[in-house]
């Protein structure tokens, strides 16, 4: 039976796409099945495959029905085998709340150091205890955890295979919610991390229980980390030794934040992480030199041809590496892939390209089903797709200018076949990736990376290395500048992105050009995307709408009229150096398809509201900055290259304007409080905005920053005067100082009046926002409350009936998993 289906390549293809639809439909499932549906599956699919044998051998079933019947079988495989995994790692997440345990742990992976001191890494769980009499840990020995270990903890050097003995405070992985986010909860379940959390020295020192010790367990970790520490020590320039770090070892996290925003507006961040480039220039350096020291042996020759001894061996290197590397979704795919082909060439077989693609694809999977979700799966396997169409079809040899211009066309192809899936995954692509490229990929593949694997045996070459990535570094910050680097697009949506995907890859396959112009008006929502269409569609005339995003400990909030839209803060910094202007914010707005902001309004210094400012502006072009901020203030000073700073406006009660019919009037602060700026803390600067509709002045939104109680008095005080433009009362109040008992006064409540009160607050922030008092004190009022942490970014429109939507209840995949609260 099986000569019978498997005996052409379009039955392998078919039983390859099988398996993958089979992972996909599992994937796509917000809620998993019983652990005893999958394996029913399976023993279904066992079932399937027995009866189509039968009828095959009956001849009772044609070919075709046969291939049908097994791929329907690789389905049921796919499914079945994806969903029991993922059932067993969520068995393994830690389900309590926050609790704090003695763990005795084996450390596992690369370990990250810490901005200010400190450790981030994984560790396997041997043993739990909690700390407890009264709680008992909801957890099982054999998972994995995430931990922080700062300064204070009083714990050594951390390598891969140590033993330790600690005290930690654990939580469920969880993670912001937006749109356009990125998905930390689905990275943690993918790397089976089933709890995270800190080190906690208080009540016990870490102890370490045993060394790394053998060889086996952590030992390509422990090299990679001593490579890694070689690396800094030799080249002091911290750019560059990110960057050769992230080539010799796959260190990515060295590479800083700003460099990584060069490498993506010019395309070519996929030469400077461990791509397949890399692997096969290694192997193929592997595969000439032992082919030409084996063939001076006449026995060894005689006794295994050379080729194929340098083929197998340079797939074994090339594997190794790729080990070493991380081994990364682009590292496997081409180890795999390599693998094939020599294993093809070896039995004298020939597979097409698109099989050899498809199958690497399926062993990729079956390694690890998630992988299916990375955008890095699907930039690899359509560059190399294209690549080798493109092999396929050109001719070899020529002179040198020759090969020069094939491969200049070659890229041109790759580059024009990425940008579509790079605007899909991430709403922007270069639009000079092309000449990137064509310096950067033979700079780092023949040069840099070469160096940086060398500089393992040498260390002195690392200096030439660095050399040379600072001198590649210039010229690619020169491009990342130009204006236009970067074409965007809002996120599509599913039907539109798999459309594109599929649009883009067909431009590459031999197909008549008549049919290829058909498919163009595909890319039409690359270029305009309906209203409609959009993620979070902007409001019409006279309408307003809001998104408190979720930045976690801090306050970020986009109001949009149907023309024009406002920032009001902009989140905060974290100790690591992140902003959630960077992180958060500016993805949110690409993907909301905000392209520009008619005004960034900062409430006041406090970092938590200001942190994420400078990324905002460096990112998206800003009309006009209001705030309360003093003027020597680096948000106000800052200024694009070759441009004046931007123009900035103090934020004073009474300014007000009007943008397509929506009315936006600032409540605080007074002239006089600035002139006492000194005497007053920065609370008492902060920014009040509200947003109101003139068709319906009831249906407004109050954007009450960081104010306390005196200032809420102040502001009642000014409404019960009489002041113009003082009006309190709001269908929608975003909470004061997060939901401090500092604020919400029941005075102020009861001015305010409002049908809907958002909270934007950190999960387990310290300063327990928002406060048992003010929730209690809500719920007296009955009003209806929710806070970012378990509601994702929250969205509502004036023309909604009811108080908004909860982004989170939109993201429903059984990875994401609600925040715990931290106990007393």
């Amino acid at each position: 039976m099986q000569s019978d289906v498997l005996s052409g390549w379009p039955g392998w293809l078919v039983l390859c796409v099988g398996w993958l639809l089979g992972v996909s439909l599992q994937l796509a499932e917000s809620v998993l099945w019983a652990p005893s549906a999958y394996l029913a599956g399976l023993g279904g699919a066992t079932v399937l495959l027995g009866c189509v044998g039968w009828m095959a051998r009956a001849g009772r079933l044609a070919v075709p029905w046969r291939v049908m019947g097994v791929a329907l079988v690789l389905v049921l495989m796919g499914w079945g085998s994806t969903g029991y995994r993922a059932c067993q790692q969520q068995a393994m997440t830690w389900h309590g709340g926050v609790q704090d345990v003695e763990l005795t742990v084996r450390t596992e992976g690369l370990p990250q150091p810490m901005s200010g001191g400190g450790v981030r890494f994984e560790a396997h769980v041997l043993a739990v205890r909690a700390l407890s009499a009264a709680a008992e840990p909801p957890w099982q020995p054999g998972a994995r955890v995430s931990l922080i270990a700062d300064a204070t903890s009083g714990l050594g050097e951390v390598t891969a295979g140590q033993t330790w003995l600690l005290h930690a405070r654990l939580h469920a992985p969880d993670g912001l919610v937006n749109p356009g986010g990125h998905h930390a909860m689905r990275y943690l379940f993918e790397q089976g991390i089933g709890a995270v959390g800190s080190v906690r020295a208080k009540a016990m020192h870490p102890v370490m229980v045993s060394p790394a010790s053998s060889i086996w367990r952590g030992g390509v970790d422990r090299f990679r980390q001593r490579v890694r520490t070689a690396l800094s020590q030799a080249v002091p320039d911290a750019q560059a030794a990110g960057v050769l770090a992230g080539l010799a070892v796959g260190d990515q996290s060295a590479v800083d934040r700003a460099d990584w925003d060069v490498f993506q507006r010019t395309g070519v961040s996929h030469v400077v992480s461990v791509s397949g480039t890399h692997v096969v220039m290694l192997g193929w350096l592997v595969a000439a030199g032992v082919r030409r020291v084996w063939s001076r042996s006449a026995r060894l020759v005689h006794r295994w041809p050379a080729p194929q001894v340098a083929a197998w061996l340079s797939v074994g290197v090339s594997a190794l590496y790729a080990l070493v590397a991380g081994w990364g979704v682009p590292a496997q795919r081409t180890v795999w892939m390599m693998a094939a082909a020599v294993a093809l060439k070896t039995s004298g077989r020939r597979w097409p390209w698109g099989l050899v693609l498809c199958g690497a694809a399926v062993l990729v999977t079956v390694w690890d089903p998630w992988a299916l979700l990375q955008p890095g799966f699907w930039l690899s396997f359509v560059a190399v797709g294209v690549l080798m169409s493109d092999g396929a079809q050109a001719p070899t040899g020529g002179r040198w200018w020759q090969q020069a211009w094939q491969g200049a066309r070659t890229q041109w192809r790759v580059s024009l076949a990425l940008a579509p899936l790079a605007l899909v995954c991430f709403q922007q692509a270069s639009t000079v990736g092309l000449l990137a490229n064509l310096v950067a990929i033979p700079v780092f593949t023949s040069v840099i990376t070469p160096l940086a694997l060398l500089g393992v045996v040498v260390h002195g070459v690392w200096g030439l290395g660095a050399w040379m990535t600072h001198l590649t570094m210039v010229g690619l910050s020169w491009l990342a500048a130009v204006p236009g680097a970067v074409w965007s697009t809002p996120e599509l949506p599913f039907a539109c992105q798999v459309a594109a995907v599929l649009m883009g890859a067909l431009q590459f396959t031999a197909m008549p050009l008549a049919w290829r112009c058909m498919t163009w008006a595909w890319f039409l929502p690359l270029l305009y995307l309906p209203r409609g269409w959009l993620l979070v569609p902007p409001p019409e005339q006279g309408q307003v709408s809001v998104v408190a995003a979720d930045v976690g400990q801090g306050t970020a909030v986009l109001v949009r009229t149907a023309r024009h839209s406002l920032l009001f803060d902009a989140g905060g910094r974290l100790p690591s150096g992140v902003d959630m202007g960077q992180r958060v914010v500016v993805p949110l707005l690409r993907a909301l398809d905000v392209t520009q902001l008619d005004e960034l309004l900062i409430s006041h210094e406090d970092t938590d509201h200001v942190g994420g400012a400078l990324s905002v502006l460096q990112s998206v072009p800003t009309a006009r900055l209001r705030s309360s901020l003093a003027p020597d203030h680096e948000v106000r000073a800052w200024h694009a290259p070759k441009r004046l700073p931007k123009p900035h406006t103090r934020c004073e009660a009474g300014q007000s304007w009007i943008w397509d019919g929506v009315r936006f009037d600032v409540l605080h602060p007074h002239a006089d409080d600035y002139a006492r700026r000194s005497q007053l803390a920065p609370n008492a600067l902060s920014c009040v905005l509200r947003v109101s509709t003139l068709a319906a002045p009831q249906r407004s939104v109050l954007i009450a920053g960081d104010v306390e109680a005196r200032q809420e008095a102040t502001l009642i005080d000014r409404q019960r005067a009489g002041t113009p433009a003082t009006n309190l009362a709001s269908t929608i109040l975003v909470a004061p100082h997060h939901g401090s008992d500092t604020s919400s006064t029941v005075a102020f409540l009861t001015a305010v009046a409002p049908q809907q009160v958002v909270v934007q607050a950190g999960a387990r922030n310290r300063y327990r926002h928002p406060s048992p008092e003010v929730v209690k004190r809500y719920q007296q009022f009955g009003l209806n409350w929710v806070a970012t942490p378990q509601c994702g970014a929250w969205v509502w429109h004036s023309q909604m009936a009811d108080g908004g939507n909860c982004w989170r209840q939109r993201q429903a995949h059984y990875w994401v998993t609600q925040p715990t609260q931290a106990s007393p």
